[in-house]
């Protein structure tokens, strides 16, 4: 139960450089213990004892201070620095020097440098380790009487068990940066797409925005624009019903009115519906004609009106619209095409609103 609640938790932290201190110290840890295990079962004398002990109490007291400071990287650094710069300089000489696997621990240890995250320690960590590395190899070839006398069959087995251990570490460790890497790469893919979802939409009724109309009307639709027709419209009277009822009741009836634009685009004829600004609305329709175009405008108009709010069922909902023919030659950009139509919005309202007036 413990030892399943400690991956977890080293497995839940959010910055790589956190799971790799907290897995370090959680394998230092235990092998710490075995070494104290060890040290006193084989009885290899007081000095290797109280080193392991040491060596041990040292990851305990990094353990704690991280966990209740959150200084995980400068606990990393000092965990490091234990690791390369103390406890494998002794164990290469407690174990045999280069008749064991210690040079193998010494890789890793270089490895774990590499790790950390601030540029200049992480400098400093790889410098200081090799320095004790080569000082380490140096004295030990220099004056081979202090090193301990290993048996061959022992330095087999040690050369072994340290090859596989080290082994299994280093795919443990590039399979989690894999793991990581993948989920940051999803991550990050998602994020793309909601950003370019919300970079089109309209926030309140997710409608299309202007800026992605107008960027979508000038590459998508008006080199091919025959047969597109577009009715801009707002809804009557909408601030006297902020006014009156408040703002959330009328961003309510923008939202009702945006879900019955939706229901009647046709997407896959190139049809969009648009949150132009404030109670502004944009309905982008393909149709045979423009008789047929104004037939449905019209029909758009009433299923604005048969709208029926819950919350004040007094409130009729009418739109006053333009609709114009983007083939019309008069037409020469679609700027020009936008603020005609917007007039024929302000003609409809002079006429007294719920209408749409037109022009081919």
């Amino acid at each position: 139960m413990i030892f399943d609640r400690t991956i977890k938790y080293v497995l839940e932290q959010k910055k790589l450089e956190d799971t790799v201190f907290w897995g370090v110290l959680l394998l230092t840890f235990f092998s710490g213990i075995i070494a104290c295990v060890l040290a006193i079962f084989e009885n290899v004398g007081l000095g290797s004892i109280v080193f392991s002990f040491i060596a041990l109490s040292i990851y305990i007291c990094l353990g704690i201070i991280a966990k209740c400071t959150g200084r995980i990287s400068a606990c990393y650094f000092a965990l490091c620095l234990v690791i390369n710069v103390a406890v494998l300089p002794v164990l290469f000489f407690m174990c045999g020097g280069f008749d064991c696997g210690m040079i193998l621990y010494c890789l890793m240890g270089i490895f774990l440098c590499s790790l950390y995250g601030h540029k200049k320690r992480r400098a400093f960590l790889i410098i200081s380790t090799l320095v004790a590395d080569v000082f380490s190899f140096s004295l030990a070839w220099a004056h081979p009487e202090l090193l301990t006398p290993i048996d061959p069959v022992v330095k087999f087995y040690d050369t072994m068990i340290s090859f596989v251990l080290l082994a299994i570490s280093l795919y443990a460790v590039m399979a989690y940066f894999c793991a990581v890497y993948e989920r940051e790469r999803r991550k990050s893919k998602d994020l793309i797409k909601q950003l370019d979802y919300y970079s089109k939409r309209d926030p309140l009724t997710t409608l299309f925005n202007r800026r992605h109309f107008i960027k979508y009307l000038e590459q998508m639709i008006w080199p091919r624009r025959a047969g597109y027709y577009l009715l801009m419209y707002d809804i009557d009277n909408f601030k006297k019903v902020n006014d009156t009822y408040g703002h959330p009741f009328g961003d309510q009836v923008l939202c009702r009115v945006a879900e019955v634009a939706l229901k009647e685009v046709r997407a896959n004829v190139g049809e969009c519906a648009v949150r132009y600004g404030g109670e502004e609305f944009i309905h982008l329709m393909y149709a045979e004609s423009f008789d047929e175009a104004k037939v449905r405008a019209e029909q758009l108009r009433k299923a604005f009106g048969n709208i029926k709010m819950e919350e004040q069922p007094d409130v009729c909902v009418t739109i006053s619209g333009g609709i114009v023919d983007c083939m019309n030659p008069e037409f020469d950009h679609q700027n020009k095409m936008l603020s005609y139509v917007d007039s024929l919005l302000y003609l409809a309202k002079s006429n007294g609103k719920n209408q749409i007036c037109s022009c081919k």
